[in-house]
């Protein structure tokens, strides 16, 4: 975020402090169905639109440094794995075999040198092209040029590695992110190194986990022996690009930033910034570290949800620092995402099914949920008009967007 942004913002944030109400978001109470969280239906159009017409975040650029580093995909219904070539250069393949379709990396490598099937022996180049076939006389007139691995579109940028599900499609991420595409740069996300990351299966929607992220309403209450000490009085600034949302929570010290020259200062000092990455990233931003949360849906009330944690090795030197890492993790993940967040989301998910809501009611600082909505229904949107005949899916939600606001 550049420094004027993060002025801007902190300006904005004060001023909302002033009158103890966040940005506004829709402006209106808006009311969304329950049945978003439950249909089949809609899963299976958003898994062939949300999930395959957009570049996912797969991970941190630390990951693939060097020739032969990888990354996998998490997710086993888009499997793919994204390597650096002893080219240097960054490709992602769909992780299986072009003869009978089995897993090329388990993701137990250390590092690849070629790409070996478990099954047959077939040997990829990291470049994807089919090296060799075990026993080639039993395949007369296959040619190995039109046999080589599935390739996927894939980019670094500022410190992150995105994925395009779709081959042939294209990331431009100056036009997907827009202003933000900066943000990573400014705060220096490709400095950070890996800590630790976790990989657990939510009983709940996975549009009812990326949203309890979205508002501040809940911090007092569900967060009141643990967030809430730092996040007093707490007010929400954001802004929107494409499907994107950036926000910023004012921390208890914002005040504090009118002692010092606005010139002097650092957004990451009073307030943490978050990054809604549609479709499925959430990334949130502290001066020493960050968390990047990933959620994959298995089932309507399934979902996949990875948390990695990375940070600053400058902040966390020694066995003391590392103690204090360890601590942080384990506060992050298990108290605050484990046992509040994602808890209360599971029982939410649970009462979908009694029949005592029709819809869920979402007041003037929950705007931000029926805007990721939105974009959700944007993306349904793009479906083919069979697929959408078949599906239960309504239409819930109408908002005009600026003229400026790009689509990814």
């Amino acid at each position: 975020m550049k420094h004027e942004t993060q002025v801007k913002t902190l300006q904005t944030l004060l001023a909302l402090r002033e009158v103890g109400r966040d940005q506004e978001m829709l402006g209106k109470v808006v009311k969304l169905p329950v049945n978003i969280y439950t249909d089949p239906a809609i899963l299976e159009l958003e898994m062939a639109t949300v999930f395959r017409n957009y570049p996912m975040v797969a991970g941190h650029a630390s990951h693939v440094r060097e020739a032969g580093d990888y990354l996998l995909s998490d997710w086993d219904k888009r499997p793919f794995v994204v390597v650096r070539g002893k080219d240097g250069v960054l490709r992602a393949f769909l992780n299986t075999c072009r003869h009978r379709g089995a897993r090329l990396v388990s993701g137990k490598e250390e590092q690849l040198k070629n790409f070996v099937c478990p099954f047959h022996g077939w040997v990829y180049g990291l470049d994807g092209a089919l090296r060799s076939i075990s026993r080639a006389h039993n395949f007369p007139g296959v040619d190995c040029d039109t046999m080589g691995l599935v390739e996927l579109p894939v980019l670094e940028h500022g410190g992150l590695v995105w994925v395009h599900p779709t081959p042939g499609a294209k990331i431009d991420i100056a036009e997907c992110l827009g202003p933000m595409a900066e943000d990573f740069e400014c705060f220096k996300v490709d400095e950070l190194v890996p800590y630790r990351k976790n990989k657990v299966l939510r009983k709940a929607n996975w549009k009812m986990l990326i949203k309890t992220y979205l508002e501040g309403y809940h911090v007092p209450y569900l967060h009141k022996d643990t967030l809430v000490r730092n996040f007093k009085k707490g007010v929400i600034a954001h802004t929107e690009h494409g499907q994107h949302i950036r926000l910023s929570a004012a921390r208890t010290n914002v005040l504090d930033a009118l002692q010092t020259d606005s010139k002097d200062w650092k957004i990451l000092d009073y307030a943490s910034v978050y990054y809604a990455l549609f479709p499925q990233a959430f990334f949130i931003m502290h001066p020493d570290y960050v968390s990047i949360n990933s959620f994959y849906p298995e089932a309507p009330d399934r979902t996949i949800w990875t948390h990695e944690m990375l940070y600053r090795p400058e902040a966390f030197v020694g066995e003391e620092g590392q103690a204090a890492l360890a601590k942080r993790f384990d506060y992050t993940n298990d108290a605050v995402f484990d046992a509040e967040d994602f808890a209360v989301a599971e029982d939410v998910q649970i009462g979908l099914l009694n029949g005592a809501n029709e819809y869920h009611t979402l007041g003037l600082e929950e705007g931000l949920l029926a805007i990721f909505q939105q974009n959700v229904e944007r993306a349904i949107a793009s479906a083919p008009p069979q697929a959408k005949k078949e599906s239960s899916h309504p239409v819930f939600l109408h908002r005009e967007r600026p003229a400026d606001v790009m689509n990814c």
